[in-house]
């Protein structure tokens, strides 16, 4: 591709970003739920036989801080994806995958999520799309 072609980011791409988007502020946000549970009482789980587990202060930090970067994470893969990056492409297809194949241990309760990252890993791996990622290389 020459380089006085610009190639017109596809709706597909926008909308991914957007559902990346999604994804970073409800990170961000359980983020710091999490390390802000830890000033409280320590939340109860209660698990599929009826008992009751605490959850540690230890743990909801830990995880806390885990979610608050892949939220930032997921805001860095935004601009990335916006600007045509290769490796945005690599890594959306990575964790859409990686996504799919956790959701189907989670089943029933994992439709949504294997039908959500099938219609993301079709848009990000379209013609057009591939077209995008790959301008700037």
């Amino acid at each position: 591709m020459s380089q006085a072609e610009t190639v017109r980011r596809p709706f597909g791409i926008t909308l991914v970003a957007m559902l990346i988007g999604f994804g970073a502020v409800l990170n961000i946000t359980f983020g710091i739920l999490m390390i802000f549970a830890i000033f409280g009482t320590n939340p109860t789980l209660t698990d599929p036989l009826g008992n009751d587990h605490v959850i540690s202060g230890g743990w909801l930090l830990v995880n806390g801080i885990i979610t608050l970067i892949l939220g930032l994470m997921y805001l860095w893969l935004i601009k990335m994806t916006m600007i045509g990056s290769a490796t945005a492409q690599v890594i959306i297809q990575m964790l859409a995958v990686i996504n799919i194949v956790f959701a189907i241990f989670n089943l029933p309760y994992g439709w949504w999520t294997i039908f959500i990252n099938l219609i993301i890993l079709l848009m990000v791996s379209s013609a057009k799309a591939t077209m995008w990622f790959r301008q700037t290389d």
